[in-house]
């Protein structure tokens, strides 16, 4: 299996020739004309996660592709179904396990919008904008480094109470060059007291598991 980091918080999942997208996004970047898109799973509907636009160019490229996402984004995007804690899917042969309900705080006591986290395989945990956590292990995590809900402390004690195998930071966007290295350095002495593995992925980058 390969994980492949585009901007923010989108990548694919890639396994016999298949691949799943999630939060397929573009802001300075064009991504890759997908023609073997099995999945796109939308985490939430913000405009950094979700891009009606975007989105509707991969399907027209990829018509039986399934489209998932949280409920309210369903109500905003022609073809999507909504998922919700506790469903599973298969999708292609990829088993999708679905967790959590709401996008975390920006201002506290205020729920922003719904958000669905994704488990792939039992192997990549996707927890979107949010820092619950699946039952069970975590062999590889992708967590939000950066965002107006969270600080690095917050990624910290996430990642500690996940204790993956593997980390890989998403939610970068709003991130300078500078900001990038001291949130990685800070995330990645984390890893190191957890014995994870810290990847940071660039644009079109991959790590295959």
């Amino acid at each position: 299996m390969k994980i492949t980091k585009f901007e923010h918080s989108g990548f694919a999942v890639e396994k016999d020739g298949k691949t799943l997208l999630f939060d397929p996004v573009e802001f300075e970047k064009k991504l890759p004309e997908f023609t073997n898109v099995v999945g796109i799973i939308l985490t939430h509907k913000h405009g950094d996660h979700c891009q009606p636009a975007v989105i509707e160019r991969i399907m027209a490229a990829n018509p039986a592709s399934e489209l998932i996402s949280s409920a309210e984004t369903a109500e905003m995007v022609n073809g999507a179904v909504a998922a919700k804690a506790g469903d599973t899917r298969d999708v292609s042969g990829f088993k999708l396990d679905f967790f959590g309900r709401d996008h975390a705080a920006i201002i506290p006591g205020q729920v922003p919008c719904d958000n669905i986290g994704v488990v792939v395989d039992g192997l990549v945990v996707n927890p979107g904008d949010s820092f619950d956590l699946p039952a069970g292990s975590s062999r590889v995590l992708l967590a939000p480094i950066a965002s107006p809900w969270n600080k690095i402390a917050e990624t910290i004690d996430f990642v500690r109470r996940a204790k993956p195998e593997v980390v890989i930071p998403i939610h970068d966007a709003v991130l300078s060059d500078l900001g990038m290295t001291f949130n990685c350095n800070w995330l990645k002495n984390a890893c190191a007291e957890i014995g994870a593995e810290f990847v940071k992925l660039g644009f079109g980058e991959s790590f295959e598991i």
